[in-house]
């Protein structure tokens, strides 16, 4: 497909806040949430995520997560499925088994969320043998997850991007490093050019537009990001 080796996080690069702009297309100075932790007296979030926009036109959602700060973007009625999985030596698999479980015809949009290899890299340390053996095996449940899809003759129809929420140094994730504030961005799927290097600089929060874009939804107006526009073959 497409892709970047050099798409860029926010500030600050945690999980939550970069989330966030992952499904909001909007930066943490204008989505507000800069803490890592879900408070469920605070409710969730108030901004249109890509789930609020495809529930109102009637398209399926659904999240496989492995971290509970992410109910915060759970709008309640935006999301048909939720799946909340708690940490364990085989999360990052039974989150894969949840949503080979849940597939069907109508895909809708889905997040799916795997907690390795951030886990891994705190207890061991970014690049550290433990952390490399956890980026094989989120990258086998990767596989798992496109094969599902060809199995269900879905994967040609299907826009699938991969990406995440930081990078690291040591064992945190912490200021303004390209260590920490780098990360993959890749597209790959019907309508997307095929071994392309992107050449514009690649944020976080230009996901969210570039989904709804690709599901032909409308784009909230006064967000950050931008469609990623140089993916698409028209």
């Amino acid at each position: 497909g497409s892709y970047s080796a050099s798409a860029k996080t926010v500030d600050p690069p945690y999980t939550l806040p970069s989330h966030m702009s992952l499904v909001t297309g909007l930066k943490p100075e204008n989505h507000g949430t800069y803490i890592n932790t879900w408070i469920p007296q605070i409710g969730y979030t108030k901004h249109e995520t890509i789930f609020t926009v495809a529930n109102k036109h009637g398209i399926n959602t659904s999240m496989f997560v492995g971290k509970d700060k992410l109910n915060f973007i759970a709008v309640p009625d935006s999301i048909d499925k939720l799946e909340v999985i708690e940490y364990s030596p085989d999360s990052v698999e039974t989150i894969t088994e949840s949503f080979i479980k849940y597939i069907d015809d109508n895909i809708g949009i889905i997040l799916v969320h795997f907690p390795e290899p951030d886990i891994p890299g705190h207890k061991k340390g970014w690049m550290s043998p433990t952390y490399l053996d956890a980026v094989k095996r989120v990258d086998t449940e990767i596989g798992k997850i496109i094969g599902t899809l060809k199995s269900k003759d879905l994967y040609d129809n299907t826009l699938i991007i991969i990406t995440s929420d930081h990078g690291g140094k040591g064992k945190n994730h912490k200021g303004d490093d390209p260590l920490v504030t780098t990360i993959p961005w890749l597209a790959v799927g019907k309508g997307i050019k095929e071994n392309y290097i992107i050449k514009d600089n690649v944020y976080i929060y230009d996901t969210a537009p570039t989904v709804l874009k690709a599901l032909e939804l409308p784009i909230p107006k006064d967000i950050d990001g931008s469609v990623v526009e140089e993916i698409f073959m028209n």
